[in-house]
């Protein structure tokens, strides 16, 4: 089952977009919260590389909050799940 990961600093947003954009979207979770979006890209690159996921797409298909749009001061979240196939 392929999965993917990404960031974001709304979570509950993020889960409900992929929810819609998949089909067999399953074992949603976080894996990490850092303070920075740096550190979190860095986490988000090497988690996906390690573990053979799709990383999600500089967010360009999901929706940007304006608390995104923030750098470096919001929390930001690692989220990872899994799926059968992206709707297209």
């Amino acid at each position: 089952m392929p999965c993917k990961i990404g960031i974001t600093t709304n979570p509950e947003a993020k889960q409900a977009y992929w929810q819609n954009q998949t089909t067999g979207f399953a074992n949603w979770q976080i894996l990490e919260i850092f303070r920075s979006k740096t550190a979190a890209k860095e986490y988000e690159t090497a988690y996906a590389l390690r573990h053979g996921c799709v990383a999600a797409p500089g967010d360009a298909d999901a929706p940007i909050t304006a608390k995104e749009s923030a750098t470096e001061h919001d929390w930001w979240y690692v989220y990872h799940f899994d799926y059968t196939t992206e709707i297209a």
